[in-house]
């Protein structure tokens, strides 16, 4: 009996964490021409600059048109797997400038575009005294396309991880 306690005690220690987080800002971007792949370590790999987009949360503005995603990828069996590499600058409606950086995976059907893994970490930068606060956080994404006929191709919905 002691025994089964112990180890009751034991996995409720060891797995019973939860993990909080709360969203902090969703960005809609699409992505300029992306088709010239070049090769690096049997992989492709490309870049596909923002053209433009907007966020929203805790502050709301506009994506500047420079930075973009710089995946690896390849292709197995109808399904693309992409490492993804994103660089995004936020110009908030106060004037505030904020620097994203996230790394994840991309994977889709080649045929229909239907993701089926679009996940992210995010870290952010600025010298806004406003958004400082964001030079501190860790944040996860998760992504998903947006209908053909939006004003954007991808959402990014990112969740600040709390204590």
């Amino acid at each position: 009996m002691r025994k089964f306690i112990f180890l009751f005690f034991l996995t409720t220690i060891c797995f019973g964490q939860e993990l909080k987080s709360k969203k902090i800002l969703s960005i809609q971007v699409s992505v300029g021409d992306y088709s010239n792949a070049g090769d690096y370590l049997n992989l492709k790999t490309t870049y596909a600059p923002y053209t433009k987009g907007v966020f929203s949360g805790i502050a709301n503005g506009t994506v500047l048109p420079v930075g973009g995603d710089f995946p690896l990828l390849y292709e197995k069996d109808g399904i693309v797997y992409q490492n993804l590499d994103i660089d995004i600058v936020l110009l908030t409606d106060d004037g505030e400038k904020i620097f994203g950086k996230a790394k994840g995976i991309l994977n889709y059907i080649s045929e229909t575009f239907k993701p089926t893994k679009f996940q992210t970490q995010w870290t952010f930068s600025t010298s806004s005294e406003k958004y400082g606060f964001l030079n501190q956080v860790i944040a996860v994404g998760l992504g998903r396309f947006l209908s053909p006929d939006a004003d954007y191709m991808f959402q990014h919905d990112i969740y600040e991880i709390l204590d």
